[in-house]
């Protein structure tokens, strides 16, 4: 009989400790915030994205997605109080937590893929992290958007087409002044409100990539300019306090989560296949001459001047080292 209650105490003791350790590796959730058009390369990444974090941290990390909430004011503000763990996040928006980020969002920064290559494999990356950790954010990557251009309700041809008009700019300093430079009044705008802007009047064009371009502005601005006057990205970013508890290899998963270098390739391809197609859409796409591009680099330059000065040390340091590499390149 002592045999026997030593026995039951036992597989009762065993069932316990079974029970707290399934409990123990209970899945840490990885709550994202973003937005991601409907069809966009964006919304298919960050699928591959969840695959990728569940699959490399050995299924010790759940990722919850949500990303159809265009406001990135709301999105930071979550991200910094710990509601959600990671968010993806424009330059834009980024430029508010760093505004170091402004100078990757000078106007002709980069004129071709081989310079952005260059210089985000030569270590810009890491630069950025290091900056964004001091703010209490780990940076994860850089998601590429591809060249920004000019967009209108009318053709747009030349800086003189634009000068006293009202173009749609982010609440980035670098959006704001690029508006400022060609002559147009800047209105700042969430992406939310870039449609309505357009219907109703209170904007009559602005600046965006062709992936954003396509997805939400198109159908209203039928005119589309390839002014190429910035290279834009998108961050993912997380809470640090929520990354840093994390072990080596969760880090290393969520840290390498998303596919760089393949969405990359995908959004260039896309990009190119948009333009290709877009006159059977009914769009506009306008080349401008040599003279014309030549009168939008002026005002580039001028904005560029603008928005360094306001940026520090730091900022002019990565302007420095990035004009370095951009040379190196040519």
């Amino acid at each position: 009989m002592k045999h026997k209650n030593t026995l039951l105490t036992f597989i009762a003791l065993s069932a316990a400790t079974l029970v707290s350790t399934v409990s123990a590796q209970e899945p840490i959730v990885l709550q994202t915030g973003a937005f991601a058009p409907p069809g966009s390369v964006f919304l298919e990444f960050w699928q591959k994205f969840k695959t990728n974090v569940e699959r490399d941290s050995g299924a010790t990390i759940k990722v919850d997605l949500n990303t159809s909430d265009p406001n990135e004011g709301n999105l930071l503000s979550n991200l910094r109080r710990g509601r959600i763990a990671c968010a993806g996040v424009s330059l834009q928006g980024s430029s508010t937590i760093l505004p170091e980020v402004g100078v990757l969002q000078l106007p002709y920064l980069f004129s071709n893929f081989k310079q952005v290559d260059y210089a985000y494999d030569k270590g810009l990356t890491e630069t950025y992290r290091k900056l964004f950790s001091a703010k209490g954010v780990e940076l994860l990557q850089f998601v590429e958007v591809g060249f920004t251009h000019t967009y209108g309700v009318q053709p747009i041809k030349s800086p003189a087409d634009v000068k006293g008009v009202k173009l749609r700019a982010t609440q980035a300093r670098a959006s704001q002044a690029w508006v400022k430079s060609t002559g147009a009044e800047p209105v700042v705008l969430p992406i939310a409100e870039t449609m309505p802007g357009l219907q109703t009047g209170l904007i009559k064009g602005g600046e965006a990539g062709l992936v954003i371009y396509s997805a939400m502005i198109a159908k209203a601005a039928a005119h589309y300019t390839l002014t190429g006057h910035a290279f834009d990205s998108g961050t993912i970013l997380c809470n640090k306090e929520w990354f840093d508890k994390l072990n080596a290899k969760q880090k290393s998963a969520v840290q390498n989560g998303w596919s760089t270098r393949d969405q990359a390739a995908a959004t260039r391809a896309g990009n190119d296949q948009f333009l290709t197609t877009a006159a059977s859409k009914g769009l506009s796409i306008y080349r401008p001459t040599p003279s014309e591009m030549a009168q939008w680099q002026a005002a580039g330059k001028k904005a560029s001047e603008e928005i360094l000065s306001g940026l520090g040390a730091d900022a002019k340091k990565i302007y420095d080292d990035l004009a370095k590499d951009i040379a190196a390149t040519k």
